[in-house]
């Protein structure tokens, strides 16, 4: 079991019927640990052990995720690849607890500022991303790189973050989080660029209608949305229109999939329209119900499975209206998933 970097690629459990996974978690002296939390990364699918260290989780058919042990003081563990009803063995190794030392940089960017950027680049500014609260801010910590004008942020602990909007609460392994800004500013607004990665649990904390409305709003032409109609060629019932510069094409033209397996392999047609720079393989505008987005591709194949994991998030773009969905927008992958 070795640690998964910033890159999380969801596509390494392979299951084809309902199953369930059973285990038991100890720590370096064989001695169980209770309330350690054990979920499929991105998603609703977890659970705790109980005061024996042990545990069960119910998954549907064909589930593609990450498996993650976590326990606050404890080393987390990634299960990539393990046999349907097959029960693990687990061990946390104690983690190491350094105290890190605030020190206040006189580079003209105080952390209010810096957390300004942080919040608005994490969680949105969305009317569900403003409305989101991370309870633990202060386990947020940050570098600026005033030369290279990148703000990095790092967590030891998982962010508590609380969706009160969309009825969610989320437990966030940051990974990652880059922010490129415009050198001749650090104002919040002044961004780039920015990239984070982690690891997600959703918890829903209501089931009102009136919440489940919004949820359903904000599926409705996400990126999540998008990903499973191509993998269902289902563009025209889904609403989604592809262009090229002004030309609408068709989007079977440019999106051929193929069954492999649990997943559906998309191959994406290449047009030279930036010849100047080498990465783009491919660029699309989407429109749907008024709102427009552009997608780039830097691969012209990926693989997408039953939930809507994509596998390369690297390598595949948004900007305009998909991109303004961060956190406080986000669902969890198995969202409508029966």
């Amino acid at each position: 079991m070795t640690f998964l970097r910033v890159i999380l690629v969801l596509f390494l459990v392979q299951n084809t019927v309902a199953q369930s996974i059973s285990g038991k978690v100890v720590d370096e002296k064989s001695k169980p640990i209770e309330a350690v939390n054990v979920y499929f990364d991105g998603t609703t699918i977890g659970t705790l052990t109980d005061k024996n260290g042990n545990f069960t989780l119910n998954f549907g058919a064909k589930l593609n995720s990450i498996l993650v042990i976590s326990c606050l003081g404890y080393n987390s563990e990634y299960i990539t690849n393990f046999k349907p009803n097959e029960f693990l063995n687990i061990k946390l190794n104690m983690s190491v607890n350094v105290l890190r030392e605030v020190v206040v940089q006189r580079d003209g960017f105080p952390r209010e500022q810096k957390m300004e950027v942080f919040k608005k680049q994490f969680l949105g500014t969305t009317k569900h991303g403003k409305s989101t609260v991370i309870e633990n801010e202060e386990d947020i910590y940050f570098a600026y790189d005033a030369n290279t004008k990148v703000l990095e942020a790092f967590a030891d602990n998982p962010l508590r973050i609380i969706n009160n909007s969309l009825g969610y609460k989320i437990n966030y392994q940051l990974v990652k989080f880059d922010c490129k800004l415009y050198p001749w500013t650090t104002k919040p607004k002044a961004v780039r660029n920015c990239y984070y990665a982690g690891l997600t649990r959703f918890e829903s904390i209501s089931n009102l209608a009136k919440i489940k409305k919004k949820r359903n709003a904000v599926y409705d032409g996400s990126r999540l949305h998008f990903f499973r109609s191509v993998a269902a060629n289902n563009w025209k019932n889904d609403g989604f229109r592809l262009f090229i510069k002004s030309w609408e094409v068709n989007p079977a033209a440019f999106f051929a999939v193929k069954d492999t397996l649990d997943f559906k392999k998309i191959t994406v047609t290449t047009n030279k329209y930036q010849p100047a720079i080498v990465k783009i393989l491919a660029e699309f505008d989407l429109f749907r119900k008024g709102d427009q987005s552009k997608i780039i591709f830097e691969t012209d194949t990926f693989f997408v499975d039953k939930l809507g994991n994509n596998s390369h998030s690297d390598k595949i773009y948004f900007s305009g209206s998909m991109s303004e969905q961060k956190v406080g927008d986000m669902l969890p992958m198995d969202y409508g998933i029966n």
